[in-house]
């Protein structure tokens, strides 16, 4: 009979949060808040999927280039794994080329895996997957701004709005892929786990 009391204030915890979400953009028409919020959350759901699928295709290149690479003598020498078992020697390349292939400033790894990495054919790996991440980012642009361009001049106003425009305009502009990335992560968090509003 305790646990009743708890599940009651619970449920009136997130009836407080939701109407907070719902009124949070300073508009007077909820029923159009809820709709945009709606649609808000659809577009980002499916950027967040693409992204899922990119990450697939990285994964899926890191594993292709690592199939070549284990059995070569110098990577053994090079990882100092020998004692480990196969499979362990597998899921360590896998995560040292996701490493190097996810676009990031740093770059961890010796110059001599490198010159082992470019000898399987990195370079070209690298070079596709950095097409794929360009593609995705001009393409969740122009998803952000044609979104925010399909709303009515008084949605575009408000917060909502705002906030995905301003987040496009700094996935746009960034000057290198890694930033770009960086910034797309930061929008990703923000709309799933800070405010979001």
């Amino acid at each position: 009979m305790a646990r009743v009391p708890i599940y009651n204030s619970f449920a009136v915890f997130l009836l407080v949060i939701g109407l907070a979400c719902i009124n949070a953009d300073d508009t007077e028409d909820p029923e159009i808040d809820i709709e945009t919020f709606g649609s808000r959350n659809q577009l980002l759901d499916s950027i967040f999927n693409d992204s899922l699928v990119l990450g697939e295709y990285l994964f899926a290149r890191s594993e292709e280039l690592c199939d070549k690479l284990i059995d070569d003598e110098m990577y053994r020498n090079e990882t100092s794994e020998e004692l480990e078992s196969h499979d362990a020697v597998v899921k360590n390349c896998r995560r040292r080329v996701v490493d190097r292939l996810y676009p990031s400033e740093d770059r961890y790894g010796s110059k001599s895996e490198e010159t082992l990495l470019l000898k399987y054919g990195f370079a070209n790996i690298q070079k596709m997957v950095n097409q794929k991440y360009e593609e995705f980012f001009a393409d969740i642009v122009q998803r952000m701004d044609n979104y925010v361009k399909g709303l009515t001049p008084e949605q575009q106003t408000r917060t909502t709005a705002r906030n995905l425009s301003k987040w496009s305009d700094k996935i746009k502009d960034a000057p290198t892929l890694s930033m770009k990335n960086i910034f797309y992560n930061t929008c990703m968090r923000f709309y799933y786990f800070d405010r979001g509003v």
